[in-house]
């Protein structure tokens, strides 16, 4: 009876090391450290084997149950909390585990993962549709109107228009959305495009159709939209933006860098750049820790100091910050801010300026 018993633990550590492969894989698919998700997959499937074990008073059977009932259990979930991702889990975290070249290794098996899986055939052999993460776009190409002009066809209508947009290597569909601040992408699309977001990342908070999400960042060194570059893009990550036709949403952070005319006679949308220096708000803000402190004399002088730490990886080429008082404005101008640098400057304040209550904006940024 142990024997039998023995030889139904061993073949159960098949489920065991798939549920602790999927549990990995989900966890590199979503660009998290490598070795901290193994110590956690490892830890979510055995530690309850333990405990049911321990619970059965240490006995043969109790051990076959954990062994076989707790990751049945896990995987059985995984569909559940991460519909479709099972077979892009279970493919990337058993590529981590046999390969010994650690983070980079595990990025590119998730990205060979997500290709297997995006092309695989269903039950009724046929190839579905592309999942959002690696849809491609197959919308006609872009058509340039002259050095700084480009016409996007578009699929779709109304607030549903797709257009291609180019990530690196990789043209994805993005819905243009003239409503949403940031651009998005969902987690398994910036995997592909080997792009990892930092556990400190600053976070936001999005307004989607399913309520409220708080959503990390991550900067996508340029963004092509036709043939027109846009430097220093950051994307938040949001897996509600994305669904089976499109990877994200297309935001004013990109879209803002444009004057766009859309020509739904020739369903098409126009693209030309503005013309100076653009404004890059929204891009820049969320790296930048801004701050200033306002002295008031006895004399009625009052003094302003401005302060800006850039906590990104990227230089901030001007970040000028913003104190308001009551109806009176005061821009002072922190210049180039080196990435894990701080910048200060001091400013007078008007005569008599009522600065007891103030705010602080970023007034204008660039990378």
């Amino acid at each position: 009876m142990n024997r039998l018993v023995l030889l139904l633990v061993g073949v159960g550590l098949g489920p065991v090391g798939a549920c602790m492969a999927a549990w990995v894989g989900l966890g590199v698919l979503r660009g998290l450290p490598t070795s901290e998700i193994v110590a956690l997959a490892v830890a979510l499937t055995a530690l309850p084997i333990a405990g049911i074990w321990a619970l059965c008073g240490q006995r043969p059977w109790g051990l076959l149950l954990g062994v076989w009932g707790w990751p049945a259990l896990l995987l059985f979930a995984i569909p559940g909390y991460f519909p479709g991702e099972l077979s892009d889990a279970l493919s990337t975290g058993l590529s981590v585990f046999a390969s010994p070249a650690g983070r980079d290794a595990a990025k590119a098996a998730a990205a060979r993962g997500i290709q297997l899986a995006a092309a695989a055939p269903g039950a009724d052999g046929r190839t579905p549709a592309p999942t959002a993460a690696l849809a491609v776009a197959d919308c006609p190409p872009a058509v340039p109107l002259g050095d700084d002009q480009v016409a996007l066809p578009y699929e779709g209508q109304g607030h549903s228009m797709i257009i291609p947009v180019q990530f690196g290597d990789s043209e994805l569909p993005m819905l243009f959305d003239t409503g949403a601040s940031f651009t998005t992408l969902n987690a398994r699309a910036l995997s592909a495009l080997g792009l990892r977001v930092a556990e400190n990342a600053p976070e936001v908070t999005l307004h989607t159709a399913n309520g409220d999400r708080s959503a990390r960042l991550v900067v996508v060194p340029q963004v092509w939209v036709g043939g027109l570059p846009v430097d220093g893009v950051t994307v938040a990550v949001c897996e509600e933006c994305a669904d089976q036709r499109v990877s994200g949403l297309l935001g004013l952070n990109v879209s803002g860098q444009f004057l766009v005319t859309i020509d739904t006679a020739g369903q098409q949308v126009l693209f030309q750049p503005r013309a100076g220096d653009t404004d890059r708000v929204i891009d820049v803000q969320p790296w930048l820790d801004s701050r200033a402190t306002v002295t008031l004399f006895a004399d009625g002088r009052g003094e302003v100091e401005a302060t800006a730490e850039n906590q990104g990886k990227r230089a901030v080429e001007q970040a000028i910050i913003g104190i308001h008082c009551g109806d009176q404005h005061l821009a002072v101008d922190l210049g180039r801010i080196l990435p894990g640098e701080t910048a200060s400057e001091r400013a007078r304040l008007p005569r008599d300026a009522s600065c007891q209550n103030y705010r602080v904006t970023l007034d204008h940024a660039k990378w």
